[in-house]
């Protein structure tokens, strides 16, 4: 059996699209550009190589429900089975967004 790995990374994205996740029920999958990463005290950082690269991301849909193609997204997000994850139940001042430009 393989041990999964505790990881989270902090990201600054920019939203391309969005629509309803096809597997996970009532969150939605993102593609973004990631434009920061920083590694998470206490956890490893699988995220940060994505910086600069366009990423599918899964995140909680009342989060980002409406929000239009350009918006930055700042969220933590781990890599599980494979697929980033966002916390479905951040902590205070570690999720928020800005309107694009």
């Amino acid at each position: 059996m393989v041990q999964a790995i505790e990881n989270l990374t902090a990201l600054d994205t920019r939203l391309v699209a969005s629509g309803p996740h096809p597997r996970l029920d009532g969150w939605a999958q993102l593609l973004v550009d990631v434009l920061d990463a920083r590694p998470v005290p206490g956890y490893a950082d699988l995220l940060s190589r994505y910086v600069g690269e366009r990423l599918e991301l899964a995140v909680p849909g009342a989060r980002v429900e409406g929000l239009p193609p350009g918006t930055v997204i700042r969220l933590r997000a781990k890599l599980a089975g494979g697929r980033a994850v966002a916390e479905k139940q951040p902590p205070p001042g570690t999720f928020a967004t800005e309107p694009p430009p």
